[in-house]
């Protein structure tokens, strides 16, 4: 019985081992993974290759012409020595003569080296052809790289076959100097020949003169395609546009031309309705917001005993309350801030989501450790429904909508400087001017969705990113204008009180990014309250940590299961399976 107890014991201590080594052994087998490069070789008749696509295996700082020569072998690869470099004379005894030569291509592009001089990438595709030098190739594309110093690589009429993309023709021209990263809808530049995407610094790609609404590895080449890639900046430059391909806004903005327009909205919102929306920014227009606001919304909230259906509904009277100087974590009792962090945020698609994390950071609440929704779950949320043109959609689905991608950007404008943030935001702002730039934004409340999210992330709505023949977003927008002080919706002379509320949340929201005053969401607390009599007794308070952590744009906490958690774990079992057996074995003696 004894010796049973002990073999069962010896068991636990074997699988507990097995369990921590497991782990290990899962991790190693992954990072070992190789990625395949393939290489072909294609003589006068493209349909029978001399050499068929084949997969090859590769070591460290191997060359175009080391992979041909060890995939055909020596007996089949006919070469000369040159003052350039190798030059290939022959492949498969078909020799390089006449008209004919063996033409290099990497990743569908025609090489800029030779090939003993490039050394293979992860992932490369290698492809020779025998070529008629003399024959116009069928598929050609120009591109252009422009630093702040000028033009950094020019090249013209370049061939290329297949279906290559725009960022393999860059990695083309320029190897190793281009740097990039990789995030969910494909591969970010952060660099290219040490000029990094920092700040507001960005590496903005075109497609004949206009910016592409996809990312450089997304689109793919056509023939006579212009591709340039510009060295550029959100903020707006002195001495106009830092951008050739787009004309500079032909009137400027000024401060007087912005506070006149907010002076006559101001003054037909408060003669109409002034709502959660209105009250925003009237508050941060610096006008008095009427008494009445706060009392019927409080009211409201009584009478709902702090209960709504909408979750959108909490979001709204949270900004609303703050701006009219109110406390929504006790408002007659009840607290409408748990009901967000704690309350079903996807309910309405990502338009509860922005605007629950748009509340959150408004006063910069604090969220309880046991709350429903993190800061960092609601970011993660936006991030993971991101669609590949860098767009969003309020019911998650792969067709983007101008207005909920402008509206999550407002939300994550608060985290642009996290890395994973950042990428993020730089496709939705490349989306959002490419939308602008083909006359898809064409109404007044889909402009003044994009002047806020413009203005939250310190970018011009006045600048050349958002400008089309010379008529900027913001100027676009206070054309919507009328005598009454409202705005229409979609042209015309009758203005109405939702299009206005709109309007004038991004006029104030523009005149704050003028000032250098931060976000229009950006409503601290104005008083001390009691705390709520409802919910958690923490709920509501402003925590120096957590506003700093928002504030500041550090990085959210990597919440990611850890291996050494799993070591330390297995080495307890361990432990624990070692005393028992030595305390049979002890009994046993």
């Amino acid at each position: 019985m004894v010796l049973k107890r002990s073999m069962n014991l010896f068991a636990v201590f074997v699988l507990a081992f097995t369990l921590v080594i497991g782990s290990f052994q899962a991790t190693a087998q992954a990072s070992g993974e190789t990625s395949q490069e393939t290489i072909e070789v294609i003589g006068n008749d493209l349909t029978t290759p001399l050499l068929p696509e084949l997969n090859v295996n590769l070591q460290t700082n191997t060359t175009a012409f080391e992979v041909l020569l060890n995939t055909v072998g020596a007996s089949n690869l006919e070469f000369s020595e040159t003052a350039y470099g190798k030059m290939i004379t022959g492949i498969k005894g078909l020799k390089a003569k006449d008209n004919f030569y063996w033409a290099f291509y990497i990743n569908g592009v025609s090489a800029q080296v030779g090939a003993d001089q490039y050394i293979v990438q992860e992932g490369d595709q290698l492809s020779f052809r025998y070529v008629d030098w003399t024959a116009a190739p069928e598929k050609t594309v120009s591109i252009k790289v422009s630093g702040t110093n000028g033009v950094m690589k020019e090249a013209a009429d370049l061939a290329f076959i297949e279906e290559p993309t725009a960022f393999q023709l860059l990695k083309v021209m320029l190897g190793d100097k281009v740097q990039y990263s990789d995030s969910q809808y494909g591969k970010m530049i952060t660099s290219i020949d040490g000029l990094a995407a920092e700040g507001s610094n960005y590496w903005a790609f075109y497609v004949n003169g206009k910016m592409a609404n996809v990312g450089a590895d997304s689109y793919k080449l056509q023939a006579g395609d212009q591709i340039s890639f510009q060295y550029e900046s959100w903020e707006k430059t002195e001495g106009g546009s830092n951008n050739d391909n787009e004309t500079s806004p032909s009137v400027e903005i000024s401060n007087e031309v912005i506070q006149k327009s907010i002076n006559l909205s101001s003054a037909y919102v408060l003669k109409n309705q002034v709502g959660d929306w209105e009250a925003i920014a009237l508050k941060q227009a610096g006008k008095q917001i009427p008494k009445t606001y706060l009392e019927n919304v409080t009211k409201l909230v009584k009478e709902k005993n702090g209960r709504f259906s909408k979750i959108t509904d909490y979001e709204r009277y949270t900004l609303g309350i703050l701006a009219a100087g109110g406390n929504p974590t006790n408002v007659a009792g009840f607290n409408l801030v748990e009901k967000i962090y704690n309350g079903d945020v996807t309910k309405q698609g990502l338009n509860g989501v922005a605007n629950g994390l748009i509340s959150l950071d408004s006063a910069k609440f604090k969220i309880p450790n046991n709350a429903k929704w993190s800061r960092e779950k609601l970011v993660n949320e936006l991030l993971e429904k991101q669609n590949k043109d860098g767009g969003w959609s309020w019911d998650g689905s792969a067709t983007s909508d101008i207005d909920t991608t402008a509206m999550v950007v407002s939300a994550l404008s608060t985290y642009k400087e996290q890395s994973k943030v950042k990428a993020t935001i730089e496709a939705a702002v490349k989306f959002l001017s490419s939308q602008y730039l083909v006359g898809k934004i064409d109404n007044s409340s889909t402009a003044s969705q994009v002047v806020i999210a413009l203005s939250s992330l310190q970018i011009d709505a006045n600048g050349s990113l958002f400008t089309k023949a010379g008529v900027s977003l913001i100027a676009y927008l206070l054309t919507y204008q009328n005598a009454d002080g409202g705005f229409d919706w979609q042209g015309g002379s009758s203005s109405d009180v939702f299009s206005t509320g709109q309007a004038i949340q991004a006029i104030v929201s523009y005149q704050l990014f003028q000032n250098g005053k931060g976000s229009l969401y950006n409503l601290p607390l104005t008083q001390n309250t009691e705390q709520p009599t409802s919910g958690d007794s923490n709920s509501g308070t402003i925590s120096d940590s957590d506003s700093n952590s928002v504030q500041n744009g550090k990085p959210l906490p990597n919440t990611a299961t850890s291996h050494y958690n799993m070591l330390a774990f297995g080495i307890l079992l361990l432990l624990i399976g070692a005393i028992f057996y030595m305390m049979e074995k002890r009994k046993k003696a």
